[in-house]
């Protein structure tokens, strides 16, 4: 791991930095934007924009957002500080652990329609399915998330999702981590063995938000929960984390925020026009639990990656943490994605990983930047086909704040990037990386 950076306050000026950033990335992209700063000297915050464009409401730091999929990270660190304990073993199977919970939810609820994984998905197929695989995005669960989107390359594709028509067809309705794996697009659905390669020498990646509900449930059943509803998951946080998280294991966004989001993709609507749909009221912003249930500030986030990856390791062990890491090659790691290309670096100081967080309406992303030691966390209030919004500020932020403290002038482009990975291109902050690229 790099070497503590010595302690120091947040350099001067970053707070009006990240406040320009802010504006300018809330002017491009028509949004709001959040932006949070965390080192070993403190914080800074920014916000700018309008998070309720019927009454016009600007912008706060103070504001709460549904962070998505950025908790599969708090998920998966959960699940390497129950593996330090000794309690499970990353190679388990997953259903010995979590088929006693199951059945145990299904004489609650008989309902459910299943009492174990073999139930859903055939005790040949889920057998060898082990806990690294569903962190790791390597195993043959099926996703729940229908969400089918196009990239470059693919002509003739029209970006479909089912789940995203019916989530808006009866906004009330709250979807269960139980209803989501008895729909008719998991249960019997097996995947297979996960294959899906992007570039040579990368590991195989096969996204499942479903993974990490099962997740929950190895960490609901170690606690002894009786059902998902039960288990706490503040329970690793630091005190000072612990009231500041909302978990919405129920409602819509309107029970934990007042920032409207807004869905402008190209689903489910003829080719060449954008959704233009309010998701305050729909429930299933939060379907996934484990896999999508945070909602909080910026700054809390960037705090919670704080401390997760950074030098204190108070969640869980750092050789334990150690083991998230994506390597160079690879999209994901444990429950961590590699998040290197929004950094706009090469060498040490492009290194860096986190969680995005994509759900109906938001888009975020947290990212810690180990030469540095700081983490970043960026919220905002839409949702687009490439997530680029958030990428592009974090580009920005980063370069911003790491020249600072390394005292150099840093100019940065931005190209608009993929799903799955950003399009900064900055001066490096090495000499020895690269020529000027600006």
């Amino acid at each position: 791991s790099a070497a503590p950076r010595a302690l120091v306050a947040v350099p001067n000026g970053l707070a009006a930095e990240l406040d320009r950033i802010a504006a300018e990335t809330s002017a491009k992209f028509n949004c709001s934007v959040s932006i949070a700063y965390r080192d070993a000297g403190g914080r800074a915050s920014a916000a700018r924009g309008v998070v309720d464009f019927a009454s016009g409401r600007a912008a706060a730091v103070e504001d709460k957002y549904p962070f998505g999929s950025v908790t599969k990270m708090l998920t998966g660190a959960s699940i390497m500080r129950l593996a330090a304990t000794g309690a499970i073993s990353l190679d388990d199977r997953v259903a010995p652990l979590v088929d006693p919970l199951l059945a145990e939810m299904a004489d609650a609820d008989p309902s459910q329609g299943f009492r174990s994984l073999a139930d859903l998905f055939g005790g040949e197929n889920v057998s060898g399915t082990t806990v690294r695989q569903l962190l790791s995005m390597q195993s043959g669960v099926p996703d729940f998330d229908t969400a089918t989107p196009c990239f470059p390359g693919m002509p003739g594709c029209v970006p479909k999702d089912p789940l995203r028509q019916s989530v808006y067809d009866l906004p009330s309705k709250a979807y269960s981590p139980s209803m989501l794996m008895g729909v008719p697009w998991v249960a019997h659905q097996w995947r297979g063995p996960c294959k899906k390669s992007f570039i040579p020498g990368m590991k195989p990646f096969c996204y499942s938000s479903t993974n990490f509900m099962l997740l929950g449930m190895i960490l609901a059943a170690s606690e002894k929960a009786g059902s998902w509803q039960r288990y706490d998951q503040s329970i690793v946080l630091p005190e000072y984390l612990k009231e500041a998280i909302d978990f919405a294991t129920s409602g819509s966004p309107k029970t934990y925020t007042s920032v409207h989001g807004y869905d402008r993709t190209s689903y489910n609507v003829p080719k060449g026009e954008q959704n233009d749909h309010d998701n305050w009221e729909v429930s299933g912003v939060f379907s996934g639990w484990t896999a999508s249930d945070i909602v909080a500030t910026p700054a809390t986030v960037a705090d919670l990656t704080w401390e997760i990856y950074g030098p204190g390791y108070s969640v869980a062990p750092e050789p334990f943490i150690q083991q998230m890491i994506p390597g160079a090659r690879d999209i994901y790691g444990l429950a961590s994605f590699n998040l290197n290309s929004d950094s706009g670096q090469q060498g040490k100081y492009g290194q860096a990983y986190g969680h995005l967080g994509a759900t109906y309406g938001y888009q975020s992303v947290t990212v810690y930047f180990p030469a540095l030691q700081i983490s970043l966390a960026v919220a905002t209030n839409i949702e687009r086909d490439f997530q680029e919004q958030p990428a592009y500020a974090t580009c920005f932020a980063y370069n911003a704040a790491a020249g600072m403290l390394l005292n150099k002038t840093v100019r940065c482009v931005y190209k608009t990037g993929t799903y799955y990975s950003g399009g900064c291109k900055c001066d490096p902050l090495e000499e020895e990386d690269a020529t000027v690229v600006v």
